[in-house]
């Protein structure tokens, strides 16, 4: 829906004489107009490979003719090769069978190689054709896989551009709705957007930081974490801040600095839960 929306308003400044603005983007058109690269490669590859089933149909007609003729040619020469045997087999040889009479058989045998020939030359023409037309297709054609995550990357820049025009409060929303219901990435791409806006920069850093935690990111997550803590040291959240922080370490190998930062946890909120939970990582 996002794509044909978007189409029309392409359509109508740039086309703005054809006859239907929705139009714009269809690939089953004659003349599709408003189609992306992508699209256009589509586009193109159909059009081809119907020149290709177009031209394999008259190329297999003209095989089939080529075999028929070849056919002919055979028996032919089967019926001119017989009747040079029984020439040689005959003992009155040389008393009934004229001079002439070899003479047309041995041109009727060389113009029925000649045409073996032609055709044989005709099917090697119609097989480089086709191969030709085949290797053109291979080298233009664009798969749907490859399509689907070309529009997909323009469609993320286009929802990224539109959610940067949006008020940060809105996007602030927007990231804590995807990060209840665990949309993980999306959530993180909408607080950085936030943070961009520096709106609650030190809560957004944290909850990218979250995203990145749950989605196993621990290198992000620990920037993340990082810079909210210096932000705002004394947040509610600042426990969980350090276990997190404390765990990502661990889990991307870095023991010694994970266990300052469950020794700091320890000391600085000894009651906490996250306080807790770390006695027992320690052990």
């Amino acid at each position: 829906m996002k794509r044909y929306f978007f189409s029309f308003f392409v359509a109508v400044a740039a086309l703005a004489e054809e006859p239907s603005a929705f139009e714009a983007g269809n690939l089953n058109a004659s003349k599709p107009y408003g189609l992306t690269p992508q699209e256009q490669a589509i586009w193109q590859n159909k059009q081809d490979i119907k020149q290709l089933k177009t031209r394999l149909y008259t190329l297999q007609s003209d095989v089939q003719n080529i075999k028929e003729r070849i056919a002919g040619m055979e028996s032919l020469i089967e019926g001119i090769d017989q009747s040079l045997n029984r020439l040689r087999r005959s003992e009155t040889n040389q008393s009934v069978a004229s001079s002439d009479e070899i003479a047309a058989l041995r041109e009727d045998l060389n113009t029925s190689i000649a045409l073996q020939k032609e055709n044989y030359a005709k099917i090697r023409r119609i097989l480089r054709e086709l191969t030709k037309m085949v290797d053109h297709i291979n080298a233009t054609y664009v798969s749907k896989k490859e399509l689907k995550s070309e529009l997909a990357k323009i469609y993320a820049l286009i929802d990224k551009k539109r959610t940067m025009s949006e008020p940060a409060s809105k996007i602030y929303a927007k990231a804590r709705e995807a990060y209840k219901k665990r949309d993980y990435a999306k959530a993180k791409e909408l607080y950085e957007a936030a943070i961009a806006k520096n709106y609650k920069p030190a809560t957004s850093h944290f909850y990218a930081g979250e995203s990145c935690y749950y989605s196993k990111q621990y290198d992000c997550a620990v920037e993340h974490y990082k810079k909210s803590a210096t932000l705002y040291a004394d947040s509610a959240f600042m426990p969980t801040l350090l276990l997190h922080t404390a765990i990502s370490l661990e889990k991307l190998g870095k023991k010694k600095e994970a266990k300052q930062f469950y020794d700091n946890l320890i000391k600085l909120y000894p009651k906490s839960k996250a306080a807790a939970i770390a006695r027992k990582r320690v052990k």
